[in-house]
């Protein structure tokens, strides 16, 4: 699963030391690339991960990959996570994805996010780009900061550490609240592992908003790509565009001038009505450099090129086809393997001979006890007591694809509803959020109404069976829902409520097999209301469970 919440052995490895760098004849071939990127505050999911894999070596020319949808999201912090950067570690074996974490579809807007925004960046890990360690959050800006945006990293051979780096706002140390005045810069710190980092320090600070610096390095030479922040005016006629810079050291305080006005169109030459989050690599197959740059506001990333790093000329790439609403991202050149890992099509959930997938007991952890790994991350709202799961508005974010090759469904769980429960709410929801269109669809049941359905696109699509009564509030309730041989039923207490023989679709219909929006406490929609109260002792079955065995769950 691309977004599997499974650890996968990376643990150990946080505290090794870092192999020296490959040198390129022993690395395997690039093959392709791999682009990851966010899509904008217009997404219904809000800002999270996604990846899109070349056509072979052709840099222009893009697909995306698991079905279009997210391979990462939040359960940390914002919520939301966007500008993601990944990098591979000198050694070649591992793989190392920071974000963003800011959530502005929903959030609190652009002002506030500037002045008491998060202070951490958010971190990932990987060893084939598939399967990725549990998210952490990891403070790396100080109090006098009031965002970390768009960080970025790279391996400084000559200190034998990664240097991160950062746009925030510093306000004064007397001002705590960040009521005052600021303007973004650069800002880094060091690291070996992404865990524990150096103080962090200005990087640059021309006097003026600077942010989303991106870095190439061509034979000792750094050349880094910066964009200016100020506002548009006769005076500083390449503000929102981006400036470029060499160095022949990573951090020196003062690198030489290149170019700036990069990616603006010119009478002569078409380009960008503005631009930002510039992420720039070399072709796998030739002496050419290519950057990316987001046209915010208006197509998202549109390519550039060039032959010659120094000239700081770059000229707007003819035919390309990128994903669609690609924003602030990465191109990574990936090996064959790593391009057919990602194109691969989700395995089938994996599950006990009595059809278990999945067992959340939710009395102190998330964490799935079949033996399958399927653990869970609490979101939001939401901690545990009294052995079971409180939840105020959070929810438990499960891993993707819990639905691949599940011909009948059950789902069973433990609820209390508080009394001051809004309706409509979602008890749980496994799907997609897309709405409408081919391969999307969810399954879910609600409490207001105490309802399940299956759809396999919008809600036109939806087939269900429902009790006609509310669930009690108060008190603590058994609740299950199965899904088999076109017929659906509804159980409270063990006791069946509810029959319906129109449920003929399958769960593993819903997304084409590809679910990447599964909670407990909520549906695959953030803007429905979710489910408020206690919830344990969740089962997820690959068939549908006879009305005996529903009525010995315990």
């Amino acid at each position: 699963m691309l977004s599997s919440l499974r650890t996968i052995g990376l643990v150990a490895a946080l505290t090794a030391a870092l192999l020296p760098a490959v040198p390129a004849s022993a690395a395997p071939p690039f093959a392709g690339y791999a682009f990851f990127y966010f899509t904008g505050e217009s997404s219904p999911i809000g800002e999270q991960i996604y990846v899109a894999t070349s056509n072979g070596n052709n840099p222009l020319d893009f697909r995306e990959a698991n079905g279009g949808r997210p391979i990462l999201e939040s359960s940390l912090g914002e919520l939301g996570v966007r500008d993601p950067f990944i990098l591979r570690s000198p050694g070649g074996d591992r793989f190392y994805l920071l974000a963003t974490d800011l959530k502005i579809n929903g959030g609190r807007g652009w002002d506030a996010a500037q002045r008491t925004g998060s202070r951490s960046i958010m971190v990932w890990e990987s060893t084939d780009l598939r399967n990725w360690s549990r998210q952490r959050s990891v403070q790396v800006s100080p109090p006098t900061a009031g965002n970390t945006w768009a960080p970025e990293a790279f391996w400084d051979a000559r200190r034998g550490t990664y240097v991160v780096y950062w746009a925030s706002k510093l306000y004064a140390s007397s001002d705590p609240g960040h009521t005052g005045s600021s303007y973004n810069r650069m800002m880094y710190a060091t690291t070996r592992d992404f865990v524990t980092f150096s103080p962090a320090q200005v990087w640059i600070d021309p006097g003026y908003s600077v942010i989303d610096s991106t870095v190439i390095e061509h034979n000792g030479v750094y050349y880094r790509y910066t964009k200016d922040e100020r506002n548009n005016s006769s005076s500083s006629p390449c503000s929102k565009f981006i400036t470029a810079e060499k160095s022949s050291d990573l951090l020196s305080p003062s690198y030489s001038f290149v170019a700036e006005c990069i990616g603006k169109a010119t009478s002569s030459s078409p380009g960008l009505s503005a631009g930002e989050g510039p992420t720039g690599f070399k072709s796998n197959t030739e002496d050419k450099w290519y950057l990316f740059i987001d046209e915010y506001g208006g197509r998202g990333y549109v390519p550039f090129e060039t032959t010659d790093l120094a000239s700081g000329r770059w000229t707007m790439s003819a035919g390309a086809r990128l994903p669609a609403s690609p924003r602030h991202g990465t191109v990574l050149p990936v090996t064959q393997a790593e391009l057919d890992r990602l194109n691969a099509p989700p395995a089938p959930v994996r599950a006990s001979a009595d059809g278990l997938v999945a067992h959340w007991p939710l009395v102190s952890s998330a964490a799935d006890v079949s033996g399958h790994g399927y653990d869970g991350v609490v979101a939001g709202r939401a901690s545990f007591s009294s052995g079971s799961l409180l939840l105020q508005g959070g929810h438990v974010q499960l891993p993707d694809n819990l639905l691949t090759g599940v011909q009948a469904v059950t789902v069973s769980a433990d609820v209390l509803v508080v009394p001051a429960q809004q309706t409509p709410y979602f008890l749980y929801g496994f799907g997609n959020t897309a709405p409408g269109g081919a391969g999307d669809g969810y399954l879910f049941s609600t409490g207001d109404t105490y309802r399940g359905a299956l759809a396999t696109g919008n809600w036109a699509t939806e087939q269900g069976v429902g009790s006609g009564q509310a669930l009690p509030r108060g008190v603590w309730r058994s609740v299950t829902l199965t899904v088999g041989s076109g017929v659906g039923a509804l159980y409270l207490g063990g006791v069946e409520v509810a029959r319906s023989s129109g449920v003929t679709r399958r769960p593993s219909e819903v997304g084409s097999g590809i679910t990447t929006a599964n909670y407990l406490g909520r549906s695959v929609y953030a803007s429905d209301k979710p489910f408020l109260g206690r919830m344990k002792n969740v089962r997820l079955y690959n068939r549908a469970l006879t009305a005996a065995e529903v009525a010995a769950l315990r």
